[in-house]
């Protein structure tokens, strides 16, 4: 799929996961840019996160500026970007953050009340104890040497736990590839829902860049779109 149509089927799926209370809040997304390096994401920037994790004000402050694609039920963090040259994917960073707040808080926030005022008034009525430990997971795919050769760095890799953890993947991913990661392992009882939109979030240029000493590493392999 082109990369406009493919923004146009993202917005609706985010709407329609909105609408079924999947979501608790979504971003329009946008394609900017000549055909040569078109950029898709949402309208407010989503920027790079703390390296060493993202704590609670700043995933607090994520949500005052509205950076991020969507917001799950339970407020984890969704974000998707990447850009295409001509049509075929050249770069992406996808995000997935859970919410780093106990998931009954978040549960038990009235609707009449922003989801970001609600955390924030919580860690302020139950200090340490509103807050959990968890991670953040990050798909990225950068066609560009890397500027050490000590530090390995391939060209499609997932992140978490830590910043200098980069597993080498199969190859880019389409966005399709990334919300089955995420509906596979995080919301399987909304996966129906997600699967009934799988097969339009596709895109030319995912073909492996896995090298082979990166095959003998522990990595991430998929089936093909």
């Amino acid at each position: 799929m082109r990369p406009r149509a493919l923004c146009d089927k993202l917005n609706q799926v985010l709407e329609e996961g909105l609408a079924r209370e999947i979501f608790l809040a979504v971003q329009p997304h946008v394609v900017t840019g000549p055909p040569a390096m078109e950029a898709l994401g949402p309208v407010t920037d989503i920027g790079m996160f703390s390296r060493g994790g993202v704590g609670p004000e700043e995933f607090v402050e994520i949500l005052d500026a509205g950076r991020f694609s969507a917001l799950f039920d339970d407020a984890a963090i969704l974000g998707i970007e990447c850009t295409f040259d001509r049509g075929t994917l050249r770069s992406h960073r996808y995000t997935f953050v859970p919410c780093p707040f106990d998931p009954e808080l978040v549960s038990l926030r009235p609707e009449s009340i922003p989801i970001a005022d609600w955390l924030r008034e919580s860690v302020l009525s139950y200090g340490l104890e509103a807050v959990r430990s968890v991670g953040a997971y990050r798909f990225d795919c950068v066609r560009k040497p890397p500027e050490r050769s000590a530090d390995p760095h391939p060209i499609s890799h997932f992140t978490f736990g830590s910043p200098d953890c980069r597993v080498p993947v199969r190859g880019p991913m389409s966005i399709s590839d990334f919300l089955n990661f995420i509906f596979d392992n995080f919301y399987r009882g909304a996966r129906p829902f997600w699967l009934n939109h799988a097969p339009f979030l596709t895109c030319e240029g995912v073909e492996p860049t896995i090298t082979w000493d990166e095959q003998q590493l522990h990595h991430l392999q998929w089936m093909e779109d």
